[in-house]
């Protein structure tokens, strides 16, 4: 059995048209469509000298009886598994060796053996906009043998921004931080204590930086923030902030969800009840660092979750497991040996200069559990 991966490099983005809907009486029946006829190619070698060289696919029309708007996907396969590998509306696509290259062995594509050579299958498929899947056609496949090099692309290292405030001095390069959620997504999240600790009761202002500086920042309106806009106000508390930010940080918006707290669940603190929760405390905004202590730890599973505030209908919306080194949302219970008295600590922060050379990507998000 095949299995398909919808992972297309971004030129292979379809031109900025919708197709036109199809009238519901066609010229020519579905099961007389011909289909398409994905053209011999040669093989494919790739040089670090010749990246730039173009490679082009080219494939037969496909008539539907009329003037439809017809979308070409042309698919490459590799050990039984298929993925995307461009769209059009002509009879061809035209690549770099370079991209080319890059996309089959992309680990989180295809991962073509690199510095190999490997026999790689095409085809391509012709569709209209209609939803009967009949008038999708399929060419047969074409095989040819392709040789790699290591890919050019830069590894994606997960990319940070700051929260500067009046909370913590408005200071860029001490600020807590958001962390990127998945690769190029332009999505940051993470838990800030918006609290003046000198004036607890004190409106909050801040801001967003690209960097440890104020060189890029944004603020103004949360639904449509703006280079260098006004400071963001809102009350004082614990908040799971999201931020979505154009590459070049030229927009962007923000989410604020409040929490009354963070706290730590589980038969390790006495059960599952919103009762036994352990609520931490934050001493230091710029840490992003949660802590607390209980007495009598039962030893066993645990985890951590917000409550309370836009948490109070649901505080089980955000909550980390899995990994104590790296939490992630929703992961699996954590475990802890320890009894009589011990302290449970989560950091959001993460270790930035270890992070920013760590192609593997781990959650920035760690605990520790102590004996006092």
């Amino acid at each position: 059995m095949k299995f398909l991966k919808y992972f297309s490099i971004a030129a292979a983005a379809l031109l900025s048209f919708s197709c036109q809907e199809v009238e519901k009486t066609y010229a020519t029946p579905a099961d007389e469509v011909v289909s398409p006829v994905l053209n011999p190619h040669a093989d494919i070698v790739v040089d670090k000298d010749d990246l730039n060289t173009e490679v082009t696919f080219t494939w037969s029309e496909v008539d539907y009886g009329y003037p439809a708007q017809v979308t070409y996907s042309l698919y490459v396969v590799y050990n039984e598994i298929e993925a995307l590998l461009a769209q059009s509306f002509t009879t061809s696509y035209t690549m770099t060796k370079e991209a080319l290259n890059n996309f089959l062995v992309d680990a989180k594509g295809l991962a073509v053996p690199v510095e190999a050579t490997t026999e790689l299958s095409f085809y391509v498929t012709s569709a209209i906009s209609t939803n009967s899947e009949a008038y999708t056609k399929t060419s047969e496949s074409i095989t040819l043998k392709f040789t790699s090099i290591e890919s050019t692309a830069a590894p994606w290292i997960r990319k940070h921004i700051y929260v500067p405030g009046g909370y913590q001095g408005w200071a860029p390069d001490l600020a807590p931080v958001l962390w990127e959620t998945a690769e190029n997504s332009g999505k940051y999240e993470g838990l800030v204590n918006l609290i003046d600790l000198a004036n607890p009761t004190a409106e909050v202002e801040f801001k967003f930086t690209q960097g440890p500086n104020w060189d890029v920042n944004l603020g103004g309106a949360i639904d449509g923030m703006t280079p260098g806009g006004d400071n963001i106000k809102t009350v004082p508390g614990v908040y799971f902030i999201s931020v979505e930010a154009a590459d070049d940080f030229s927009a962007g918006t923000v989410t604020l969800k409040r929490a009354e707290a963070i706290t730590v669940i589980g038969s390790a603190v006495g059960g599952w009840e919103l009762a036994n929760d352990l609520v931490l405390t934050c001493t230091d905004n710029n840490s992003q660092q949660w802590s607390g202590v209980i007495d009598a730890c039962a030893g066993g599973e645990f985890k951590f979750r917000l409550v309370g505030g836009d948490f109070e209908a649901n505080p089980w919306d955000k909550n980390w497991g899995g990994d104590i080194n790296h939490l992630t949302p929703g992961g699996d219970n954590l475990t802890t040996d320890l009894t009589g008295k011990v302290r449970f600590t989560i950091n959001f922060r993460g270790d930035i200069p270890a992070l920013a050379e760590d192609v593997t990507n781990p959650s920035p998000i760690f605990a520790t559990v102590a004996a006092e």
